[in-house]
């Protein structure tokens, strides 16, 4: 069935309120994946608290102390990687239950060989260094489309649990006003078909936060 739009507006609220975990705690995470004694060291200034949370990680505002750019770093939740190996295991083992008991839906899709190709890139997308070189391969693809802004990524400041990006200023267009919305949407399209059909490298998660 087609969700109705007050269904579709409580499912964004559920996307979009995913509690945070402790700071304290995302602070020893970037010390430790970043090799220094504080985060000073990186960051001249940087937010005590999250400004956004999601399924995987949290991000804070920050400055470089280097160069003095506004940044995005996003820190991996702890034992995110424990909890999805554990996941896929069991849904692995009833997988293999489900071979057993053949079904009208098991006699087409072999389930265990469905989990096994969608953990290789659910582990994939755990890795903030391969997010961040995909970022900058984006970034050079879209070159050709000079009113998309893809944010710089910094490999030097990126690790496999801390991802450094430059902090952009926007707004969801599924919140906007704006009157070149329709526009906006149109370009987006021409984005999407340019990745898909020109240079075969596409961002895969297309929701209206990003």
């Amino acid at each position: 069935d087609i969700l109705s739009p007050r269904a579709m507006v409580e499912l964004q609220q559920l996307c979009d309120k995913v509690p945070s975990f402790d700071s304290g705690l995302a602070f020893e995470i970037m010390k430790s994946e970043l090799g220094v004694d504080d985060v000073s060291e990186v960051f001249s200034a940087i937010t005590p608290e999250p400004v956004a949370a999601a399924s995987l990680g949290q991000v804070y505002k920050a400055t470089l102390r280097e160069s003095g750019d506004e940044v995005a770093v996003k820190v991996q939740r702890p034992f995110v990687l424990e909890t999805v190996s554990l996941d896929l295991h069991l849904a692995r083992e009833l997988g293999l239950l489900l071979r057993r008991l053949p079904t009208f839906v098991t006699d087409r899709i072999d389930v265990v060989d469905l989990i096994d190709e969608f953990a290789g890139r659910f582990y994939q997308e755990l890795d903030y260094v391969l997010e961040c070189e995909n970022g900058v391969r984006v970034a050079e693809d879209m070159k050709v489309l000079p009113m998309v802004l893809i944010p710089r990524n910094y490999p030097e400041w990126t690790s496999r649990r801390v991802h450094v990006a430059q902090w952009v200023e926007g707004e969801k267009l599924s919140q906007s006003t704006a009157d070149d919305v329709g526009a906006l949407v149109n370009l987006g399209v021409i984005t999407y078909l340019t990745q898909l059909l020109d240079t075969g490298f596409f961002h895969a998660d297309p929701h209206p936060g990003n």
